[in-house]
């Protein structure tokens, strides 16, 4: 077998990678690549076998916790140890960036090759996905929602700051800058909550107090076109929140591991319903 080369992707790779994760039963990444070559702190790579994409995967550098994600090997490839490689490379990124703990959700064929690594299982999320709300819903009391101002983005880090144990703000600023922007939930003049409508359906989601973060997923659900569906991302630590969500007719399609390796992440699992996406966290 010809030497495998990893290398930063390039937009040319964009096809061939959207090809490669059509094979693996993965949706169309073309708008996930789209956006992940806007946001500074990701770094796609390309697993390059005599001059032929093979592999993929995306380091994200979140402050301490790096992110690893879209890691996929055509089926030929193997058991040749491509998958580590790239799964190498990505952690010898994130240590370079500074990040003190990995963070990844794990595919089932993957966990083996993780765990060897010495990644440890600490949680799942909940996968929920529910179609559109044509009538808007009402917010909770006490509190007022709005489209998302520029001013408003120092609150909005920091709360999803306290939320994660991450700094996210990179992906936040790029998200907030595309359409359709982003709408925050005040109480007391101050932002408790917000949501960021994303690729594939996700959209980041923060909000502290329960009813709140309940009417954010269903104002994701309304701002999303007739027809579509959204999902929610949703720590299993919140249980009251995936529980409540399956009560009202949520479909959980998936429970996604998430691993770590370093220390544990102190973060507020409750405050979370929603992902970036599966790669980012």
């Amino acid at each position: 077998m010809t030497e495998l080369r990893i290398r930063d992707m390039a937009t040319a790779d964009v096809d061939a990678a959207v090809a490669l994760a059509k094979t693996q039963g993965w949706r169309d990444r073309r708008r996930f690549y789209d956006f992940v070559f806007r946001v500074s702190t990701c770094q796609p790579v390309a697993g390059v076998v005599g001059g032929r994409l093979v592999a993929t995967g995306l380091a994200t550098a979140s402050g301490p916790v790096g992110w690893l994600g879209a890691i996929a090997v055509e089926s030929d490839s193997r058991r040749r140890g491509i998958g580590r490689a790239v799964t190498e490379d990505l952690c010898g990124r994130l240590d370079a960036a500074g990040c003190t703990t990995l963070s990844l959700e794990a595919t089932e064929e993957g966990r083996p090759m993780y765990e060897r690594m010495g990644f440890r299982f600490v949680t799942v999320y909940h996968q929920l996905q529910a179609d559109h709300l044509p009538d808007p819903p009402a917010a909770p009391a006490g509190a007022t929602v709005r489209r998302l101002e520029p001013a408003d983005l120092p609150a909005v880090f920091e709360l999803d700051r306290l939320a994660t144990a991450e700094d996210r703000s990179v992906p936040l600023a790029v998200l907030a800058q595309m359409e359709p922007g982003g709408w925050v939930l005040e109480r007391e003049g101050a932002v408790r909550g917000f949501v960021f409508p994303a690729e594939r359906a996700y959209g980041p989601i923060v909000a502290p107090r329960f009813e709140d973060g309940l009417f954010l997923l269903d104002l994701h659900r309304h701002v999303v076109p007739a027809g579509d569906h959204v999902r929610a991302g949703v720590p299993h630590e919140n249980s009251a929140g995936w529980r409540e969500l399956m009560t009202r007719g949520w479909v959980e399609t998936w429970q996604a591991p998430r691993y770590l390796l370093g220390p544990d992440v102190p973060w507020r699992p409750d405050w979370i319903w929603g992902q970036l996406n599966s790669a980012m966290g």
